[in-house]
């Protein structure tokens, strides 16, 4: 059983949107300037050198882009939360005998995000693509996610990336769930086993046994 991180587990949207506060209200940016951040990070998907480099650019900031990054690498993990409904749902599927792990693309900073969201707890293994030189949707995250649950590839995988989430764990023989995120899927077939707008209700077609 494996689960994304970011806007899977966790809100990753919200918690860059609170540090965007945050680093506006600290340097006196405009009254614009959250939304303006939020639309260079792009989703989480564009490079945090571009990003930085374009917001120091923007708001005439005198810090170093590699400061910035440093700052931005610091501060914004502590936004991160998970739910209360998406604890009680990784037990669940822990005590229903499920081994339950998470592999997410991105840097060391992921590791942060799952301290910060007190996660390490809940699964049996974490895969971050940046420590294991391999990222989704390549077969290789999924296969040593599995190993470090301590399990063979099989069960579930559940993300909100259609090529990455999706089709990665496709590939590999797992079942899938697509957390939404009030889209539509657009990728055509195969589709995904299931499409849910959260972490409960993933849960609860695992261990329900529907699709």
């Amino acid at each position: 059983m494996l689960f994304d991180l970011d806007n899977t587990l966790v809100d990753r949207d919200a918690a860059f949107r609170l540090w965007a506060g945050e680093f506006a209200a600290g340097r006196g940016l405009p009254a614009d300037a959250v939304d303006r951040l939020v639309a260079l990070d792009g989703d989480g998907f564009t490079p945090r050198e571009e990003v930085f480099a374009r917001a120091r650019e923007s708001f005439s900031l005198a810090d170093p882009v590699e400061d910035l990054i440093e700052d931005y690498h610091h501060r914004y993990p502590r936004h991160i939360t998970l739910p209360e409904r998406s604890r009680s749902g990784l037990r669940a599927l822990r005590s229903a005998g499920w081994k339950v792990g998470i592999v997410t693309n991105g840097v060391r900073v992921q590791q942060r995000k799952l301290e910060a969201a007190r996660l390490l707890d809940e699964v049996d293994g974490v895969c971050i693509s940046d420590l294991v030189g391999s990222w989704k949707p390549d077969p290789g995250i999924f296969e040593e996610a599995a190993r470090r649950c301590g399990t063979g590839l099989a069960g579930w995988m559940v993300g909100d990336s259609g090529p990455a989430d999706i089709r990665g764990g496709q590939a590999v023989g797992l079942r899938t769930i697509w957390m939404t995120r009030g889209r539509t899927w657009d990728l055509g077939d195969p589709w995904p086993d299931s499409c849910v707008d959260t972490v409960a209700e993933a849960v609860e077609v695992i261990l329900s046994g529907r699709t």
